[in-house]
C-alpha cells in the first residue's frame, strides 16, 4: 500500500512539474528539501502528526517554504501535510527520481566494489554500459568489503556478480558436486 502511495503521489508532482516546464526546478529543489528533511526527520514527523490542524500545518510550511520554493513543490507540500503523508517524503522523493531517470533516458547503476572506485574507473564503467544500453548511466559506487574483489552490478532488476567472492563460492560449489 506505501509504495502506491508514493508512486500516486510522485506521479502527480512529475506530471504537474513536466507540464509546466519547471521539472528541472522541482528536481533540485525536491533534491535540497530531502537533504534538509534527512537532517530534521522530525520536522516531517511532526507535518504528519494528527496533533496538528491544516491549518496550523498550513502555518507551519508557509513561514519556512512560503514563496522560497518552486510552486508546485510548496503545494505539493501542503497537500501531504493535509493528507498525513509527510512522512513518505523520502520515498516520494526517490520515486519521482526513477521517474526523472525514466523521462531523461537514465539508468541507475549501483556498482558494488571492495574498494573505493577512482572517477577514472567509475567513467569507463559508465561509457561501457551506456554503449551496452543504448542509455545515460547515472553510476552509484558502494563500497562492500565482505566482496574481497571484483564488482557486483545491479540495473534494472538485474544483477551481474563479477565478486571474488562469487568465484570462491562457485568454485567450492563445483568441487562439492564432483566431490558427491
Amino acid at each position: 500500500m506505501a509504495e502506491l502511495i508514493q508512486k500516486v503521489y510522485a506521479e502527480a508532482l512529475f506530471g504537474a512539474a513536466l507540464e509546466d516546464g519547471v521539472l528541472d526546478t522541482v528536481r533540485k529543489e525536491l533534491d535540497e528539501l530531502n537533504g534538509l528533511f534527512g537532517e530534521s526527520p522530525e520536522f516531517l514527523t511532526m507535518l504528519s502528526s494528527p496533533a496538528l490542524t491544516p491549518a496550523e500545518k498550513g502555518g507551519i510550511l508557509e513561514t519556512t517554504f512560503g514563496g522560497k520554493v518552486e510552486a508546485h513543490l510548496y503545494n505539493f507540500l501542503r497537500i501531504l501535510a493535509d493528507k498525513g503523508r509527510a512522512a513518505a517524503f523520502p520515498a516520494i522523493a526517490e520515486e519521482f527520481h526513477t521517474l526523472c531517470r525514466d523521462h531523461d533516458g537514465v539508468i541507475l547503476v549501483e556498482a558494488s566494489t571492495a574498494v573505493p572506485m577512482t572517477e577514472d574507473q567509475k567513467a569507463k564503467l559508465s561509457e561501457k554500459l551506456a554503449a551496452k544500453t543504448g542509455k545515460k548511466i547515472e553510476l552509484k559506487n558502494i563500497v562492500d568489503p565482505e566482496l574481497l574483489g571484483g564488482m557486483v552490478l545491479r540495473y534494472e532488476g538485474s544483477e551481474i556478480d563479477g565478486s571474488v567472492k562469487e568465484r570462491v563460492h562457485s568454485l567450492r560449489r563445483r568441487l562439492q558436486s564432483t566431490i558427491a
